[in-house]
């Protein structure tokens, strides 16, 4: 299983539980703000994974066991723009009065891309958002520039 399917896991035990949303709503509002910047928002983003991650956050049993600075390495081949729009779907997830669960995903593919998708509440279902994000392996070579895909943002 690839790395990133699995720091991604993690990811989901906080998003994906939307009464730990709810119950730490300010606090992951305040970690998940915007930025003045792209760099900024990009270092931001890393950063509150940092702290969510080293349980300095709302879960930190959610991510007990996960190696912070492996998957901070890894997000450092996300590109920034992409980094910030999942950033901001998260934030504005948080303003709501009572936020959706959240499911993040990871695939493989050629080049970064992001699919986004939500569903309203119903009757039957709580309202849900989906984000698929896919990307080469961390450590592939970019085929135009031929650098190993977490040095080229960084």
């Amino acid at each position: 299983m690839p790395y990133m399917q699995a720091a991604i896991g993690h990811l989901n035990t906080i998003l994906g539980n939307p009464e730990l949303l709810q119950q730490n709503q300010q606090q992951l509002l305040e970690l998940f703000a915007p930025a003045d910047d792209l760099d900024g928002a990009r270092e931001g983003l890393i950063g509150s994974f940092g702290q969510l991650l080293n349980g300095e956050g709302p879960a930190p049993n959610a991510v007990r066991g996960v190696e912070t600075s492996t998957v901070m390495e890894h997000m450092q081949g996300i590109p920034p723009g992409i980094m910030d729009a999942g950033r901001a779907v998260i934030h504005r997830n948080l303003q709501r009065e009572r936020p959706f669960g959240m499911t993040f995903a990871w695939a493989p593919g050629y080049d970064h891309e992001m699919t986004i998708w939500e569903s309203p509440p119903t009757q039957g279902s709580p309202g849900w958002i989906t984000v698929l994000i896919k990307g080469r392996y961390p450590g592939d070579q970019h085929p135009v520039t031929g650098k190993p895909m977490d040095e080229l943002w960084g």
